[in-house]
């Protein structure tokens, strides 16, 4: 039984570690500024312009009207 013991906590020393590290990892990656929000806004503005662009040209592809008198 001793043997299998130490196999035992040699593996749960090695889980521990392994879940110390992601932690750490995730903490470190926690106190980067967050770019992602300045993208979407970008991307966000960017989509805006793009669906104002894209009416601004409608009104010019659509043919003109033209009042025609009926009797």
């Amino acid at each position: 039984m001793g043997p299998h013991m130490y196999l035992y906590e040699r593996a749960r020393e090695a889980y521990y570690h392994d879940l110390r590290r992601d932690i750490e990892e995730k903490r470190r990656l926690s106190l980067l500024p967050q770019r992602r929000s300045v993208s979407r806004r970008t991307t966000g503005r960017l989509g805006m312009l793009l669906l104002k662009l894209g009416t601004w040209l409608k009104q010019f592809e659509q043919p003109a009207t033209t009042s025609v008198d009926r009797v």
